[in-house]
């Protein structure tokens, strides 16, 4: 009784072609293809959104007789400690104190391309708890169209002392009562974030509208007819005020 079969030949494996081990490569050892580390430079958009991709043609595994594979490189966004991202959108939270509520509010934000900004609040204006102000321009810029930028939200948390003596609080009375009117002279109360050196840009708060609010998360055109449910999941859809920036 005699059986028949095929399998790949035992000196060359089935590529039909066999080396002679004399004059076999040592480093790749006959399989014609060998490892190596090739750095590769990818210029990122100004505004790229979180998940936008690159490819780099050509640049992927090659394998003798078939064409070079693409280098796919996904951008992944890495947490910020003060902002937080949405579109051209920036998003922050404040925490001041109830003097700089009341008085006057100044500080100075060091921007993400280490640009020292100084935000103020409108003389006599005062500032609610979780109220949501707007630094108009001071976001990032829309993806493709580098010339307009995003605006700033802030969230302002206001920090309140545990306990005050009668003393201070027959005067908080006393200061408290007269008309808002006569408040709107009152003097600043200084701020531990008031800047040691020349400051290029100074911000006024404003009064916040949904207008200000970049809806298209990719970096794309604004949209103000949001509906109430995306406002309701914001939380930044009312009530709020907004920031202007002029130059000093």
């Amino acid at each position: 009784m005699y059986s028949q079969r095929t399998g790949p030949c035992d000196d060359c494996g089935g590529r039909g072609q066999s080396i002679d081990p004399a004059k076999m490569c040592k480093e790749c050892k006959g399989k014609k293809i060998k490892k190596e580390n090739k750095t590769l430079q990818v210029e990122i958009d100004k505004g790229a959104p979180n998940g936008e991709k690159y490819t780099k043609h050509g640049e992927g595994d090659e394998v003798p007789d078939a064409e070079a594979g693409d280098v796919i490189v996904i951008i992944q966004e890495k947490k910020h400690k003060i902002f937080k991202r949405k579109g051209a959108d920036l998003y922050m939270d404040k925490e001041i104190t109830l003097i700089e509520a009341l008085t006057g509010l100044e500080f100075v934000l060091t921007h993400l391309d280490g640009r020292k900004v100084r935000i103020q609040n409108k003389s006599g204006d005062v500032i609610k708890p979780e109220s949501v102000f707007t630094c108009e321009g001071l976001g990032m810029p829309f993806h493709k169209r580098t010339y307009q930028m995003g605006n700033l939200f802030i969230t302002f948390k206001i920090k309140f002392p545990t306990q005050i003596d009668e003393k201070s609080a027959n005067l908080l009375k006393s200061a408290l009562t007269p008309a808002p009117a006569a408040v709107k002279g009152g003097k600043k109360a200084a701020s531990e974030d008031k800047p040691e050196g020349e400051v290029a840009e100074v911000c006024e708060l404003k009064t916040y509208t949904d207008a200000h609010r970049n809806t298209d998360h990719r970096g794309g055109d604004r949209d103000h007819h949001e509906s109430d449910e995306d406002e309701d999941e914001d939380g930044h859809g009312h009530g709020g005020q907004r920031v202007g920036c002029q130059q000093q």
